[in-house]
Formats: C-alpha cells, structure tokens, sequence
C-alpha cells in the first residue's frame, strides 16, 4: 500500500466532508435562524481551510529530498498545524461577534428539527472523519493529519452540544404546547 497516496486520500476526505458540513450548516442557519449553528458553520469553515492546508502540506512532505530542501519536506506538516491554530483564533473573534449580535437584535429559532439533524450529521460526519484521519496519522507518523484529526474529534463534542441544545429547545417547546 503507497502510505502517501492514503495520506493525500485520507486528507481530501476531510477536505469534501468539511465541505459539506460547511454548506449544510450555512443552509441551515440561516433558514431557522440560528446563530448557534451559524457560529458552527463559520466554524467548520476554519476546519475546512484547515483541512486544504493539511491536505496541500500532505502532498508537500510527500515529496522527496532535492536540492533546496535536502533533508525533505516534512516541515510542512509543522508549518500547516500553526496556520490552524491562527485560523481557530480567527473563528473564535468571528463567532464572538456574531453572538453579540444576536443577542443584541434578538430572535427566535423556527424549526429545530432542522437544527437537531444538522448537529447530528455533523458529529457523526467528525466522528468518523477523525477516527480515519487518527488511523492514518498514526500509520504515516503525520503531525497535519494527526492535527485535523484532534480538531475534529473536538467538533464531534461541539457539534454533540449543538444537538443537545436544539432537543432541550424542542422539549421545552413540546412542554408549553
């Protein structure tokens, strides 16, 4: 088996399902109005340039000694896990400002079924994404694979936090009908 071709595969596989989530969670958001699953789709949007960049450093490192880089291109793994650092950074002042928004303008979520399937979807998707992404770093030694694969195994308890708040919205309004 090419354990780089897997890497690159297993990387890409991150890259589609971020993609995903990242057009289902928008969709969503915006149809119930819910600032909560806005704030995860900006989220997953940071896990998806952070996946591209593990998936574009995977494809580096990959690359054999030459002449400028003679003990190989492996760095880049390292390089692509600071950049997601600054992306998550990046997410949290984003998802700040839209929740002080929110709060300041007001509203009410409709439809929370909508919500409850898109978080469920989304740990899902994350749980078995980072599950493959473990296996696969831990067979490559690849710190950017191993690193996508930590930040979403914590989006799987984001995301598992997003459903519970949606059930506890649909019980309590289930209670007052």
């Amino acid at each position: 088996m090419d354990w780089n071709k897997r890497k690159r595969f297993t990387a890409g596989l991150s890259v589609v399902s971020n993609t995903v989530l990242v057009l289902g969670k928008f969709i969503v958001g915006f149809a119930i109005g819910s600032v909560s699953v806005i704030s995860e789709a900006v989220h997953s949007s940071v896990d998806l340039m952070a996946a591209i960049v593990a998936f574009i450093a995977v494809g580096e490192s990959s690359k054999p000694p030459d002449k400028k880089h003679p003990f190989g291109h492996g760095k880049a793994e390292g390089i692509s896990g600071a950049f997601e650092g600054l992306l998550i950074f990046l997410a949290i002042i984003i998802i700040v400002i839209e929740s002080v928004k929110r709060i300041i303008s007001g509203g009410e979520i409709h439809r929370v079924d909508w919500g409850l399937a898109v978080m469920a979807v989304s740990a899902i998707m994350n749980a078995i994404v980072s599950r493959q992404l473990f296996k696969v770093s831990k067979k490559t030694d690849s710190l950017a694979l191993e690193a996508d694969a930590l930040h979403l195994s914590t989006d799987v308890l984001t995301s598992a936090g997003g459903f519970c708040r949606f059930a506890s919205n649909k019980i309590y309004r289930n209670r007052l009908a």
